[in-house]
């Protein structure tokens, strides 16, 4: 039967480390606040070292962290003239990668220059294509607009993870498992005991969730001053992207006591940037349009670090084992109806790979 009914098997998708990401893509490379003109910020990213830093007018530059002559990282140097110095033997590369000067020469070879990304700052993210830099298209970089509006409240914060990318994306894909790794924090025990709806439209796909006519969970319930009052809670998660997941939770209040709203929203976003086959960058934001403040914001960055960081602990602990498994491709992983969503964004995934070996 398929894999999708919930009853094969097949071999384990992460039993044997592999590059299972798109090249051709936009993936957040870190927060504005991390790039400044003061410091250098080395991170790799899909296996590839790069160098961030911040020129005179703001603009945020990326280049490969290896300067040409003898491989030492760039990043152990410094910036001058919004130029980058090689803090062995300093030679000097410019914003475009090219080098402009040898202390000890005046010639510069051909090929004394680094690789250069095209890099975008879209609200608190700085986004890099890892692609052929010709085909990069910024109007394909995500817009967030509730970051930026004042009547919205928002935490961020990042976790590296030791565990493919896919592991992280499909955790946000499957919400059943809240009652088990998250018993202690989120408290929705009762919430996600049946799959979702899974959908796939235009190259995403999304899991859909109704709670109709039911008290909200003191996680959703206490910032809306909502009690035990029945409600509509409809929960929408989409995986727009290998690099970007949405998740919407709209609560609809249907009667209305004097200073409660008919409507409710919260938000939150998953973004996964690989470092490696074996490892990632994960920055999530949660957002939502009421129990506003400072307050508020501290509430929700503690809560979900707390969650969140039990996910880390199990995703790192399945990669573990996949890579410590005597024979890999023996390792039997069976599928349930609800990984459909997760199914299909490997899915998404793959065909994005595809895609690009078929240009190539």
């Amino acid at each position: 039967m398929s894999a999708d009914t919930g009853h094969a098997t097949r071999l384990a998708y992460y039993a044997r480390p592999r590059a299972n990401y798109p090249l051709q893509h936009w993936w957040i490379a870190a927060t504005s606040e991390e790039v400044g003109r003061a410091r250098l910020l080395s991170r790799r990213i899909l296996d590839l070292s790069i160098l961030f830093y911040r020129r005179a007018d703001g603009q945020v530059v990326a280049l490969e962290d290896r300067c040409p002559h003898r491989g030492t990282p760039l990043s152990l140097g410094w910036v001058e003239d919004d130029q980058v110095v090689c803090g062995y033997h300093g030679l000097r590369f410019a914003a475009d990668g090219a080098c402009v000067r040898i202390p000890t020469q005046e010639q510069i070879p051909r090929l004394a220059c680094v690789r250069t990304y095209p890099v975008i700052e879209s609200g608190p993210f700085v986004w890099i294509w890892t692609g052929a830099p010709a085909s990069a298209n910024a109007t394909e970089v995500p817009a967030h607009p509730w970051l930026t509006d004042p009547h919205w409240v928002a935490a961020l914060g990042y976790i590296h993870v030791k565990a493919n990318y896919m592991l992280l994306k499909e955790n946000v894909l499957d919400l059943t498992h809240f009652a088990y790794a998250h018993r202690s924090t989120f408290a929705m025990d009762d919430d996600y005991d049946a799959p979702p709806e899974c959908i796939v439209e235009e190259g995403r796909v999304s899991f859909r969730q109704d709670f109709l006519n039911k008290a909200l969970p003191p996680f959703y319930g206490d910032a809306c001053g909502l009690g035990n009052k029945p409600v509509d809670r409809h929960d929408l998660g989409t995986s727009v992207s290998p690099a970007e997941h949405v998740f919407t939770a709209r609560i609809v209040n249907h009667s209305p006591a004097p200073g409660e709203r008919a409507e409710y929203f919260v938000k939150f976003q998953h973004m996964t940037t690989p470092e490696s086959p074996t490892s990632h960058h994960y920055w999530w934001v949660m957002a939502r349009d009421h129990g506003l403040g400072e307050s508020g914001r501290a509430w929700m960055q503690s809560v979900i670090e707390a969650g969140f960081a039990e996910d880390k602990v199990i995703l790192e602990a399945i990669q573990a084992r996949h890579d410590a498994h005597h024979c890999p491709e023996q390792a039997i992983e069976i599928s349930v109806v609800a990984d459909r969503a997760g199914l299909m964004a490997r899915r998404q995934a793959e065909a994005l790979i595809a895609r690009e070996s078929e240009a190539r």
